[in-house]
């Protein structure tokens, strides 16, 4: 029997993976924006001066994006994430992964297959929202001008960038763990540990005083202070980040072929 070359596998996998998460959070991801910029207008203006200021941005603008962005990073990560449990762990839960194993394919190749539904699901509703989040600010001018359409836009696809990674990066994690419900609360851990940053500067700014360059670093809220600069970083952060979540993925393959976790 001929061993399948790995596109073929990942044909397969593509083509019965399940599509309702999906196409939900790429409906959903450009819902939200429109919601975002329909109603925390209507806000107090203390509640949006606080945010405003909490998170050092220039206008409702910055405001208003930096609610779009948390929304595209959620939705690519835990979209990717859904499908990224799916690969090893609750195959070997549901004692499925013995025999998916047992069949002609190599254990690098069966995880790379089975992690491209999870990583095309990611990619396709943070580029969806992404885009979403650059129309709304292009179609609602007169929210201010500290972000331009563009650097929204780049801003969105360096989080979706990010959230592959992180995907990617956990199933070198998951495919040594044998309980999914720990393997959902390591990666909700992640997920926190990259937005934590973000809250510490809301509630203790002092912790970033003389530090411009570690918060330029972790906090979300940089990309909107350089507007410029996510033009093209984000775009750049997406293109590189394509390749090193295959290698991430294809590691993770290496991991399950040399121990045996089931």
């Amino acid at each position: 029997m001929s061993t399948p070359t790995l596109s073929a596998l990942a044909a397969t996998e593509w083509r019965h993976a399940p599509r309702r998460a999906v196409v939900l959070g790429a409906v959903a991801g450009p819902i939200m924006i429109a919601l975002t910029h329909l109603v925390l207008p209507l806000f107090p203006e203390r509640v949006i001066d606080f945010m405003r200021r909490g998170f050092v941005l220039a206008d409702l603008a910055g405001v208003l994006v930096l609610n779009d962005l948390m929304a595209v990073y959620f939705l690519a990560f835990f979209i990717g994430l859904a499908g990224s449990l799916g690969v090893v762990l609750m195959a070997r839960e549901e004692h499925r992964l013995e025999i998916l194993l047992a069949k002609p394919i190599r254990p690098g190749d069966f995880v790379a297959a089975r992690c491209v539904p999870a990583l095309a699901g990611a990619l396709l509703v943070g580029v969806a929202t992404a885009v979403a989040c650059g129309l709304a600010v292009a179609v609602h001018p007169e929210i201010g001008d500290s972000v331009s359409p563009a650097g929204t836009l780049g801003a969105g696809l360096f989080l979706t960038a990010l959230a592959l990674v992180l995907v990617a990066g956990l199933q070198l994690l998951f495919v040594r763990m044998r309980d999914p419900f720990l393997g959902l609360l390591v990666a909700c851990f992640v997920w926190l540990l990259t937005s934590i940053p973000s809250a510490v500067l809301l509630y203790r700014p002092d912790v970033y005083q003389g530090r411009a360059g570690l918060a330029d670093a972790i906090v979300m809220s940089s990309l909107l202070w350089h507007d410029t600069t996510t033009t093209w970083l984000g775009p750049l952060a997406l293109v590189f980040a394509l390749p090193l979540a295959w290698f991430l993925v294809r590691a993770a393959g290496i991991v399950l072929a040399r121990h045996d976790a089931m």
